[in-house]
């Protein structure tokens, strides 16, 4: 089982103030990889295509969209895609990103979105809003990590939100 001593964690990074999470640990060790994958994966069936978020969510997304045998898509930073796309303004817990997604694909789809850490839940509010802007039928979160006592949980509430492993308060 996942747990957070599998983190390596790096404090005032990259701000002073911030404990960093870093996830080397557990891709560097194939069987935590691969149940760190199994655990953010929804049952079969449960929903139509994955979205990785710029840039820890590209590594884990994949994986379970290939393990449903789905589709995939990706929000990036505003600057890294080109084509018709969707923008919104994340406000995270230190700092600020634009973001952008292509809506193509889904429309009327029930989406999974994938990201490494839930913490303010600025970027996934961001990234929800644009789903809603594309037709999405449904969202629905999975985290590898949930720092427990900021807003992130809160922000999310309409929402099934899972996390693999949760920073108590």
């Amino acid at each position: 089982m996942i747990t957070l001593a599998h983190f390596d964690t790096h404090p005032d990074f990259p701000v002073p103030g911030i404990l960093f999470y870093d996830i080397s640990p557990i891709l560097a060790d194939p069987a935590l990889f691969r149940e760190a994958c199994d655990a953010l994966t929804p049952a079969p069936g449960s929903v139509d295509i994955v979205v990785g978020v710029d840039a820890r969510g590209f590594i884990f997304a994949p994986v379970v969209a290939q393990t449903l045998g789905i589709g995939m898509s990706m929000v990036r930073k505003k600057g890294k895609m080109p084509g018709d796309l969707l923008e919104s303004d994340a406000t995270i817990e230190y700092g600020a990103s634009e973001l952008v997604l292509s809506p193509n694909g889904l429309e009327g789809k029930r989406v999974l979105v994938v990201d490494d850490v839930l913490a303010t839940g600025g970027t996934a509010s961001a990234v929800g809003e644009m789903l809603a802007r594309a037709g999405a039928a449904s969202v629905r979160y999975a985290f590898l990590l949930e720092l427990g006592g900021l807003p992130g949980r809160e922000v999310l509430k309409d929402f099934v939100v899972t996390s693999v492993v949760e920073v108590p308060a």
